[in-house]
């Protein structure tokens, strides 16, 4: 790359930054937020069950003319001391804090257009990992169990969806804002992949650096996040983009267009690196530029 090339470059991220300052995309989505329920008292409701008699489509079979590993879309590890990898999705997950520190995985449209096929599911105990949360530790505790790789993400096969209930792929959210801000977000990420084709989604709690900082749900429950964040990259279209999100887990009643962050950012807040493989050239273009008008046109 010329010295005049990574000048532009330099020049586009620092205007990037200075632009989400001045619009007030702060990482938690700044003053005004809702705060009347910082100590939720909820009481857990249950996923509903859907009853759903479509036939199972094998996802091999989806033509969606797209390259294959054209990304290393997995972060690097900090509070993670397990990575597991599962069909669909991949986990990087802390026995000590029983939280995952990131999932990541491949959102594809062609899979979105077979979902609703498969019948919803309990949770379940995780096999794959050494120490975890029980769903009993969620009863009364005034917390959901928050999908992390969202189950309408992978009702496209028995197996995808199968692996996204097991208790190792949530994490303790006030109630409020897993059926609220949070749903609404996994929602308009689905619309985006059935436009883009492809994306690259990571998502994550915000956990405390050690566990005695941390308060849990039970005396052998999962630490309680401070908050969440989820990223999204479109790596194989015309114009590679990111986005980023934060959230603090509580009541929000704030647009969603308040949390958005750069992925840099999120970078500085949990000490990770989302996509360690990216050049220079696509690292300031993805990681250093957010901007929600880019994703939000119909």
């Amino acid at each position: 790359m010329s010295g005049v090339s990574k000048i532009v470059l330099l020049v586009v991220a620092s205007l990037s930054g200075v632009l989400v300052l001045i619009m007030g995309n702060n990482p938690f989505g700044g003053g005004g937020e809702n705060t009347k329920d910082e100590n939720p008292t909820y009481t857990v409701s249950e996923d509903d069950d859907d009853n759903n008699n479509n036939k199972v489509i094998d996802v091999r079979d989806i033509d969606d003319d797209l390259p294959l590993g054209t990304l290393n879309y997995l972060p690097t590890q900090a509070l993670g001391d397990q990575l597991v990898r599962y069909s669909y999705y991949t986990i990087s997950y802390s026995n000590q804090h029983q939280n995952a520190e990131w999932v990541a995985y491949e959102l594809l449209g062609a899979r979105l257009n077979l979902s609703n096929r498969e019948e919803r599911q309990n949770f379940k105990s995780d096999p794959n990992v050494r120490s975890e949360a029980s769903s009993s530790d969620y009863r009364n505790s005034g917390y959901d169990r928050g999908h992390l790789v969202p189950a309408h993400d992978m009702d496209f096969n028995e197996q995808a969806m199968s692996e996204s209930f097991y208790m190792t792929n949530v994490s303790p959210q006030v109630p409020d804002f897993n059926r609220g801000i949070w749903k609404s977000l996994e929602g308009n990420i689905r619309k985006w992949a059935k436009r883009e084709k492809r994306l690259y989604v990571i998502t994550g709690p915000l956990l405390k650096k050690t566990v005695e900082e941390a308060d849990r749900i039970s005396p052998t429950g999962p630490t309680i996040p401070r908050g969440f964040f989820k990223i999204v990259v479109d790596y194989e279209g015309g114009e590679k983009k990111g986005i980023a999100f934060m959230f603090k887990n509580k009541n929000i009643d704030q647009p969603l267009e308040r949390f958005v962050t750069t992925i840099d950012l999120v970078e500085r807040y949990t000490n990770l690196d989302f996509f360690p493989d990216l050049t220079a050239a696509d690292e300031a273009a993805i990681e250093s530029v957010s901007d929600i008008s880019l994703w939000a046109r119909d």
